[in-house]
């Protein structure tokens, strides 16, 4: 069993710091310079790579915020319109992050005037570049603990004051871990466009599904969880563009 480790805000003076803010902004930080560096690395835009992952991040959280609010926290729209542009009241989710972050980077290498196979290029530089920041914000869940799963008793549950469980954004953490080693082991030879943007929409979807059955019971439920939903969008999504990946490279697109 893992131990329960609270990590206070720190204060610097007359300022205060948060440790989930902190790693937050290292994750931005870290994940555009990742993607910055590679579009270097293959002979891509950097100023073009840099604006892609400016309108990436920006549409990501408001996105992440809006869908946040439509799905879990509604009735605070009972306060006006307002609320869906104030990030301090109803918190983030991450799919509606990803799909704004990707819808507008789409627009952006649109309006850049690319033609097809360059713009699956950068999108694939966006997916590459993802879990290199994605990785500080699931940190900064774990130490935050805000994402409680079900009570559970073994090596990747958490000691919680309250009893043991499984922390959802600790275990995201540690997949995340998972997919940054294999992206760089896959990065070792060629791969076509669009492969890494297929792969990561597939697996994400795929282990949102089954971390979903870990989740605290109380989820607001239709026919789906949103997670469960949005999970199986991914995953059909990831798959459908990898299927495009390969079709293309076979015809030789």
């Amino acid at each position: 069993m893992l131990p329960y480790i609270h990590l206070g805000a720190l204060h610097v003076g007359s300022l205060t710091f948060y440790p989930y803010g902190l790693l937050v902004l290292a994750g931005i930080l870290g994940g555009s310079a990742m993607l910055v560096w590679r579009a270097g690395k293959l002979g891509l835009s950097r100023p073009l790579a840099f604006r892609l992952a400016a309108v990436a991040v920006l549409c990501g959280m408001a996105g992440a915020h809006v869908l946040r609010v439509l799905f879990f926290e509604p009735s605070l729209l009972s306060r006006g319109a307002v609320v869906l542009f104030d990030l301090r009241h109803g918190g983030i989710y991450s799919f509606g992050g990803v799909a704004a972050g990707i819808a507008a980077g789409l627009c952006l290498l649109r309006l850049s005037n690319l033609g097809a196979a360059t713009s699956w290029d950068y999108l694939d530089l966006l997916a590459f570049a993802f879990p290199f920041g994605w990785i500080f914000g699931r940190a900064g869940c774990a130490i935050a603990h805000d994402h409680l799963g079900i009570r559970a008793y073994n090596w990747l549950s958490v000691n919680f004051p309250n009893g043991p469980r499984y922390d959802l954004g600790l275990l995201e953490f540690l997949f995340t871990l998972l997919v940054i080693a294999w992206f760089l082991w896959l990065d070792r030879r060629p791969r076509p466009a669009g492969f890494y943007l297929g792969v990561g929409l597939l697996i994400a979807g795929v282990f949102r599904i089954c971390l979903d059955s870990l989740h605290e019971p109380g989820v607001p439920r239709f026919i789906l969880t949103p997670d469960q939903a949005w999970g199986l969008v991914s995953a059909l999504a990831g798959a459908l563009i990898l299927a495009k990946a390969y079709s293309r490279q076979t015809h030789g697109e």
